[in-house]
């Protein structure tokens, strides 16, 4: 069935969608693994075992996110297909409170998968119709709403576990994908048609090597954000952090991603260049690096605010030049989640494989700075490729 409408979707449902369903998402991953840990004693390899495991099967669905929903079309429309997702988590979300360890294997890994296919349908939706710079500012509020919600999520930790109320912040996803139906019924059953003559005339020929290389620098964003949280606690620890200033200088990148996002959204200097994924590449590998190698406080906070910034202008390029190039398709998206997903279950192997070995936090710390290394000269490749294609 096709399109109605060549007029995009209203920000307002989008966004309000996006902010609850992001904000649900960084409750999710702060209580599932402090859950397993307190009221099952999973240990450090048990965490990452299933940290593995979400990352893998978040890949595999995310990247056939086209076939299933192409699937799923055939029998209903990409609305319906959301809000069936959307309903199926909030009835998973409460299984948490049952104290059973298989009941919290499944509802963790099935509401991973469903997360797969929720964004590859909302980013078809955000992209269909818009081309240029209205794709790209549509991307930016976009970043800001689920960026600006996951902070939000992850602060919320804190004080939910102060109040012991760490066990009861999954099932809010109940309350979180409710209020997020609501906003779904303002969707159009279908995406507006996505004129493909008008999305040639704005993607030139070095977007293709653009996009290949924000993709290989993509992963390694989230393989960085995967390996900072068993890290951290080892960087205060060695510097003598005061325990009240962990949360703030921890939420340092965060801050900073989100002021990249915004400076993206609201200038046209970076598309198209190849230097702005070279600059961003590089404050992510050396932003990790001071920061794990840091002697003092300040230096720790200069390489997470630089390992934010990197990664937030990484995340943008990523995701324009995937929709732009792959014409707003559920596709595009899912490879774009995939991508996610494949830095979230690198991180974890590296970890597996570093204590398998009877190796602990150093040689951890190794193995991503080889894999940053690896991936930087793969997108300098890519990169260099697209000023080639600029230039001619």
């Amino acid at each position: 069935m096709q399109a109605e409408s060549h007029a995009p979707v209203r920000a307002f449902p989008i966004g309000g969608l996006t902010f609850l369903c992001s904000l649900g998402t960084g409750i999710l991953w702060n209580a599932l693994y402090f859950i397993a840990e307190s009221e099952y004693g999973f240990t450090e390899r048990d965490s990452l075992l299933l940290a593995f495991v979400n990352g893998i099967l978040y890949t595999a669905v995310a990247v056939n996110a086209g076939r299933i929903v192409g699937f799923l079309e055939r029998r209903t429309t990409p609305r319906a297909a959301l809000g069936i997702v959307l309903l199926v988590q909030a009835a998973l979300a409460p299984l948490v409170l049952i104290p059973n360890l298989a009941l919290l294997w499944c509802a963790a890994v099935a509401m991973t998968a469903l997360g797969a296919l929720q964004w590859p349908i909302v980013q078809h939706y955000l992209a269909s119709g818009r081309h240029g710079h209205e794709m790209r500012n549509a991307i930016g509020w976009w970043n800001a709403c689920w960026m600006a919600a996951t902070a939000i999520g992850l602060a919320m930790a804190g004080p939910l576990e102060s109040m012991g109320l760490t066990r009861w912040a999954i099932p809010s996803l109940l309350i979180t994908n409710l209020g997020a139906i609501l906003f779904l019924t303002a969707f159009p059953a279908h995406p507006p048609r996505h004129d493909p003559d008008a999305n040639a005339a704005h993607v030139p020929p070095n977007y293709r090597a653009l996009l290949g290389a924000a993709r290989v620098l993509h992963p390694m964003g989230y393989l960085v954000i995967g390996a900072l949280s068993p890290i951290l606690p080892y960087l205060f620890n060695a510097l003598g952090t005061n325990e009240s200033s962990h949360a703030p200088i921890g939420a340092t990148w965060h801050v900073a991603r989100f002021v990249a996002v915004l400076i993206l959204w609201r200038t046209a200097f970076w598309h198209g260049r190849a230097t702005t994924l070279v600059v961003a590449g590089l404050l992510l590998s050396l932003g990790f690096a001071l920061a794990v190698g840091s002697p003092n406080e300040p230096i720790l906070i200069v390489g997470l605010a630089a390992l934010g910034l990197g990664q937030g202008t990484i995340y943008y390029s990523a995701i324009y030049y995937g929709l732009a190039v792959g014409g707003a398709k559920i596709e595009a998206g899912g490879i774009h989640e995939a991508l996610v997903g494949a830095g979230y279950f690198i991180g974890p192997a590296l970890g597996l494989a570093s204590l398998s070995a009877g190796f602990g936090t150093p040689v951890f710390i190794g193995l991503v700075l080889g894999a940053l290394a690896v991936g930087f000269v793969g997108a300098l490749l890519q990169a260099g490729r697209a000023r080639s294609q600029s230039m001619a």
